[in-house]
């Protein structure tokens, strides 16, 4: 027995869920190739917050040039404001943070709204494919045979394995991507502060 023999046994609700596992797989892809390809190196802002400590605020923006860290960017865009006032740098900072990991968040929460409605797609097919067992049984004029039931009862609950089998991985993988989204807000948050008190004394 193969996937589509699975489908086809499943009913009408198997087509939503098969489609729901290909997007899945292609957002969780996409997602995981650009959160590996932006990570941030913290080497890279230490170097740069200790160029501008030392007023070499040329040397701090070659150092932050072409990094493709969250941080770093943030890094970058209030350099290039290092003039104005720290209640506007502040909210250079908080702007520029905010679209960072806006970046980061594209698409989870379409891996949210599968996680959620698979399960139900299933159980809908489930209760779609148990009412047309009964209805068959209930066509039958005489006594019926337990495995003609049975068997449709088998195949009303493959739409139910099949929403959790989708739904089940694409929650996990949904908190995973969010609570590495949370750990750059914090991140952001804390090297912000740093940024902000160091461009000061620069100002000063």
């Amino acid at each position: 027995m193969d996937l589509a023999y699975f489908i086809q046994k499943g009913g009408l609700m198997m087509y939503p869920l098969a489609l729901c596992s290909v997007v899945l797989l292609t957002v969780f892809l996409e997602r995981l190739w650009f959160f590996l390809s932006n990570r941030g190196h913290r080497e890279t802002y230490l170097a740069a917050l200790k160029y501008v400590s030392e007023g070499k605020t040329a040397e701090a923006k070659l150092c932050l040039e072409g990094s493709r860290g969250e941080t770093e960017r943030v890094f970058a865009e209030a350099l290039s404001h290092a003039e104005v006032s720290r209640h506007d740098m502040e909210h250079i900072i908080t702007n520029r943070g905010v679209q960072e990991l806006q970046r980061y968040a594209k698409h989870l929460h379409v891996m949210e709204l599968i996680g959620r409605i698979a399960p139900m797609m299933g159980l809908f097919g489930t209760v779609l494919g148990m009412a047309a067992a009964f209805r068959t049984v209930a066509a039958y004029k005489g006594a019926v045979d337990p495995a003609l039931l049975a068997g449709g009862i088998w195949e009303a609950l493959i739409t139910t394995i099949a929403g959790l089998f989708v739904g089940i991985p694409a929650l996990v993988i949904y908190h995973f991507f969010e609570k590495s989204l949370h750990t750059k807000a914090v991140n952001l948050k804390v090297r912000g502060e740093e940024m902000v008190r160091v461009l000061e004394k620069l100002h000063d």
